[in-house]
Parts: structure tokens; sequence; C-alpha cells
């Protein structure tokens, strides 16, 4: 069970990465000078508004993806280590679910070839997650099949994955 909260930490801080990754370096590197006091809440309020969020970039995704994957096979090692080798079904069905989360945040706003591919791994996982074995639904040819169409989509972007 500990294993499990440690592999959502996880999870949760390579989301975290992923995310700060996608900011505005323009933003990180100049100091905008000191904007004088308001005398209304209109101004503002216009000013503190924020612009709608761009679609990730491919190779963001691949990253993003990377990241999930390596963090799920680490949660799943330590899990097969404490367990002496076995997954029980409602920690697999857990880290699947999580697993699946993360890739669709990963290609949340993208609609590329790469984004559509991740989100049918993550389909798959979720689908996995659900069944009453998720170790062996989480083994099938469509899985297999999603992720090597994931994988090459990436590597055609440059990035090389491992789903």
């Amino acid at each position: 069970m500990i294993a499990v909260r440690i592999a959502t930490a996880v999870l949760a801080g390579v989301s975290m990465m992923g995310l700060a990754a996608c900011g505005d370096d323009k933003a990180a590197t100049t100091a905008e000078p000191a904007k004088p006091a308001a005398t209304s809440a209109l101004p503002e309020a216009e000013a503190t508004t924020a612009p709608a969020a761009a679609a990730p970039a491919d190779k963001v995704i691949c990253e993003d993806a990377n990241k999930a994957a390596e963090s799920f096979k680490k949660a799943l090692l330590t899990i097969m280590s404490t367990t002496g080798g076995d997954v029980p079904k409602k920690d697999a069905a857990l880290m699947l679910s999580d697993f699946a989360a993360n890739l669709e945040k990963a290609a949340e706003g993208s609609d590329t070839a790469v984004a559509t591919a991740l989100k049918t791994n993550a389909a798959e996982a979720a689908k996995a997650a659900k069944a009453d074995d998720p170790v062996n639904a989480a083994d099938t040819p469509e899985s297999a099949k999603a992720a090597k169409e994931f994988n090459a989509a990436c590597k055609a972007v440059g990035v090389k994955t491992n789903l």
C-alpha cells in the first residue's frame, strides 16, 4: 500500500515537472517593469487575465509520456519487489488508472498524430485498470500495437520513447 502511495506521489511529481517544462521561457528570463498602482478594479482584472494555453508540442508530449512510463515501471518494480513478484489486482488497477490519467494529461489540448496515439494508449491502460485481471488485461495485442504506434510517432519527431 505504501508503494502505491509512493508511486502516486512520483507520478504527481513527474506530472508537475512536465507542466513546469511547458512554461514560457521568456517570462522567466525577463523582468516586466513595475506597473503603477491601479485606481480601479477593472484595469487590474484585465492585467491578470491569462491567455488561453496553447497545445503542447509533440516533443513535449513524447517526453512527458516517457516520464510517466518510467515512473510507472519504477512503481511496478517496487511493488513486485515487496510482494515477491506478484502484483495485487487492486494495486495494478490503481497504477494503470494513474498511468492512463498521466498519459491523458500529457496529450491534453493536442490533436496531432502523436497526441492521438498517446490517447489510444491511455484508453488501453484505463480499460485494463477496470478489468477483473488488470495485469493480464494490460498485456493485449491492442495495447502493444498502440504502444508501437506511439513510439514510432515520437521517433518521427526525434524523441525515443518506450511505452
